[in-house]
């Protein structure tokens, strides 16, 4: 019995139409959040400041999206593994933006004046990798009823996204440790922060991928 077979086909899409509302803020917060890096590169404090308003802007609006989707699922029919397995799909997701609004709050208490534009540049690469795999995560949401095999194939994608993030982040951690040697403690710290919630962003969205995967798997 496959995770769709209590569902009606009307209430499929619905699933699946919430989902990618959902989707569609966490790409919000995370392209602003990555926008925050971009103004920390040319030293903006303006657009820090307001990409920063944009990241909790939509990091709330996804909040009250994922509440929706999760009373919507506790009114349902559903057996109680396709319910749980949708639930952690939402909130995986979630983590995603939760995620992205920490490295976001991390640079906004950071002063860019010192920070080696290297280790800011990779810091972007990180999160474009984290960007590129929200839309992938959308993507795979549109082609789950519709081509689930084609899941499969972004599923990988991320994965493969994320294991570059992986990579660039030995290189980022090698510069912090250089520049910690020579900044304040707090800032340094801070940095540092950024490069984990940048990498733990990623790791989330291979872990919604590994989860669209198993999904897409059931309804083949």
């Amino acid at each position: 019995m496959t995770l769709w077979s209590w569902i009606s086909r009307r209430r499929q899409w619905d699933v699946i139409r919430f989902y990618i509302e959902h989707v569609d803020k966490i790409i919000e917060v995370v392209d602003h959040a990555k926008k925050m890096i971009e103004f920390f590169l040319v030293k903006d404090l303006e657009g820090i400041k307001r990409e920063w308003y944009e990241v909790f802007k939509y990091e709330k609006e996804a909040d009250e999206v994922k509440r929706r989707i999760l009373s919507e699922l506790s009114r349902e029919t559903f057996h109680p593994i396709d319910r749980e397995e949708l639930i952690r799909l939402v909130l995986t997701s979630d983590d995603v933006a939760a995620y992205a609004k920490g490295w976001g709050r991390r640079l906004s208490l950071i002063e860019p004046t010192n920070i080696p534009e290297s280790t800011l540049i990779k810091l972007r690469e990180m999160a474009e990798n984290v960007r590129k795999s929200t839309l992938l995560m959308k993507s795979a949401a549109e082609k789950l009823l519709s081509n689930p095999k084609e899941v499969l194939n972004i599923s990988n994608e991320i994965e493969r996204l994320e294991e570059e993030t992986d990579d660039i982040r030995h290189e980022v951690f090698k510069e912090i440790l250089k520049y910690c040697e020579e900044s304040k403690i707090s800032q340094c710290l801070m940095l540092k922060e950024v490069m984990d919630s940048i990498e733990n962003s990623a790791d989330k969205c291979e872990d919604v991928a590994d989860m669209l995967r198993s999904i897409a798997l059931l309804s083949i």
